[in-house]
């Protein structure tokens, strides 16, 4: 009997011991490194960017994307001044990354499309196994200065590539296609392109609500050439020194359907693009070459476009000189005329 009292008293030790340790595991606090904490979010461009504006229409009918004539997003993320993650979209629905409550960062977003131009400079990356990363193997990569692999997901520090730059930290300073295709590159400080960027600063995550909305600015401004009077040859506009602007090429059946949509960085924080000299004239040589293989120079042989506004197209007014079977090649002394015409901020611009 003794016995048998003995081993009661010993289970029921055991079971309170057990059941102690059981209450001090549950107890125990959960673990507080960042890694447990952190929230997936999810992020959309708001402001001036519609999303219709990333269709591209040919002849009034939607046609299918390709790699040139979609819409790119590129996300960069910062902790404090340490660049935190970094990934480069073409569907803005896959736009998430993990971010920690107890932090706050910076977050931007660039959005690029290939405008009236003829498409961003890519190649494709063939260097992932060298990296550890075979799975980016053939996928687009947008050389410097845009530095990135399009990849529709994030990578975080310290795993972002060493090519990685992301849009936008060089301006608008893009490589492109050259107007035949080639893969020659052409970088322009005012790339033919549209562009669009934002930010948000201290940004802290809301647990209840992992979602967040960039506002965007549009940062591009348009130049449309009118002459009625060019019913033969072409007219060659180029650009010079201090803002070089790819060239142009307009004949009588191209020239009512021609518009030129330009970036500038400088439009992130003004509506008027100014310089850091001061300096800011946009020069144009305007040319009117015929068949017979006549030149005749339209304005001065380096013409100052007026200063472009942000989301104005400038209009420039062409005259032709009139013309006689005896007349030879020289300058034009009739002055081109300009206007303007505004762009809502959020009107879609077709072209």
């Amino acid at each position: 009997m003794k016995t048998t009292i003995s081993l009661i008293v010993c289970g029921v030790a055991f079971v309170l011991y057990c059941s102690s340790c059981q209450k001090n595991s549950d107890t125990k606090p959960t673990s507080t490194t960042s890694s447990t904490k952190k929230v997936m979010v999810t992020l959309q461009p708001g402001g001036e960017f519609i999303v219709d504006q990333s269709a591209r229409k040919v002849n009034g009918s939607i046609s299918a994307k390709t790699i040139r004539d979609s819409a790119y997003y590129s996300v960069e993320i910062w902790n404090g001044s340490t660049k935190y993650a970094l990934g480069i979209f073409d569907n803005p629905d896959s736009i998430h990354f993990l971010l920690d409550p107890a932090y706050t960062y910076k977050i931007r977003l660039v959005v690029l499309q290939k405008g009236t131009g003829p498409g961003l400079f890519y190649d494709l990356y063939q260097w992932g196994s060298l990296y550890g990363n075979t799975q980016d193997d053939g996928k687009p990569l947008f050389n410097y200065p845009i530095g990135g692999i399009l990849q529709n997901h994030m990578d975080y520090t310290p795993n972002i590539p060493n090519y990685a730059y992301g849009f936008g930290e060089n301006g608008t300073d893009y490589q492109t296609y050259t107007s035949d295709s080639t893969n020659e590159i052409v970088t322009q400080s005012l790339g033919e392109a549209t562009t669009y960027a934002g930010d948000v600063q201290g940004y802290t995550v809301d647990t209840t609500h992992p979602s967040i909305t960039i506002p965007m600015r549009r940062l591009v401004f348009g130049i449309k050439y009118i002459c009625p009077q060019l019913t033969q040859g072409r007219l060659v506009i180029t650009f010079g020194w201090p803002n070089y602007l790819p060239g142009k090429v307009l004949y009588p059946n191209t020239i009512d359907n021609n518009l030129s949509i330009y970036s500038a960085v400088g439009f992130l924080t003004a509506d008027t693009l100014v310089m850091d000299d001061g300096i800011y004239n946009i020069s144009a040589s305007i040319k009117w070459e015929l068949p017979d293989g006549r030149t005749y120079n339209i304005g001065s042989s380096t013409t100052a476009l007026p200063t472009p506004d942000r989301n104005h197209l400038l209009n420039v007014n062409i005259t032709l000189p009139v013309l006689d079977s005896s007349a030879t090649s020289g300058n034009s002394t009739l002055s081109l005329k300009y206007s303007t015409t505004s762009w809502s901020t959020n009107t879609p611009i077709r072209f």
